[in-house]
């Protein structure tokens, strides 16, 4: 999806006096992400998702808002000055930056990034566009499989189950086969229950993936439906 949903959904809640959190995670891979234009008050995404490494991730916040809000955590460099009757605290960002950092990881993310841009985010996008084209049609050919979300410019996740096996089954035979998806309620809960269900199996196709590895995952969920049903 593109942001005009979230900028419509933002302009919504601040007319409403709420204050807006995107959670940018699934999407800020997969396109180019202009926070200002979003209007959202914060912006969150972790690293491995933008192919970078665990236990980091970023944080958008307007700086009023981020003034106002004071430090989770104490520790080294959030300190300005401190005595016995007072602290004080130094200003944005390194107010919420106490301690020694993840360094390592800091690093990895930006070479993460500096890859993506080198690749050009317009270029992945099409490719990953096509990719989820081809996918979509195929499993739409499975007898008994009912994919979960088909709007039009969504991101490269599919979404599905297959008639008479469960989705922890499927993800357990997919893995066998030699192919990563993820297979449970994908911390959305509410949102499957909209939909009459309690899990799904998710693969996501990404701009490294190729038309011969979805035609693995084709078979491969054919293969299951032969098994397993």
């Amino acid at each position: 999806c593109s942001t005009v949903p979230n900028k419509t959904m933002a302009a919504m809640a601040h007319r409403h006096g709420a204050t807006v959190v995107v959670d940018g995670a699934q999407s800020v891979p997969h396109f180019r992400t202009n926070v200002q234009d979003l209007g959202a008050d914060f912006y969150v995404f972790s690293g491995h998702k933008l192919f970078g490494p665990t236990g980091i991730g970023a944080l958008y916040g307007k700086a009023a808002l981020l003034k106002e809000m004071p430090p989770w955590q104490g520790g080294g460099n959030m300190i300005e000055s401190v005595s016995f009757e007072k602290t004080t605290f130094n200003d944005i960002p390194a107010k919420f930056e106490a301690g020694t950092g993840n360094l390592a990881a800091a690093v990895g993310l930006g070479a993460a990034i500096d890859y993506i841009n080198q690749i050009g985010f317009e270029a992945a996008a099409k490719h990953e566009e096509a990719l989820m084209a081809y996918a979509t049609a195929a499993m739409a050919a499975i007898p008994g499989l009912r994919q979960i979300g088909t709007a039009a410019g969504k991101v490269s996740t599919l979404s599905f189950t297959l008639k008479n096996i469960s989705s922890e089954d499927m993800g357990k035979f997919l893995d066998s086969e030699g192919i990563a998806v993820r297979a449970g309620h994908h911390c959305a809960q509410p949102t499957l229950k909209r939909f009459g269900l309690t899990s799904t199996v998710r693969p996501s196709l990404a701009f490294y993936n190729t038309f011969a590895e979805v035609d693995k995952l084709i078979a491969a969920i054919k293969k299951a439906k032969h098994q397993l049903s």
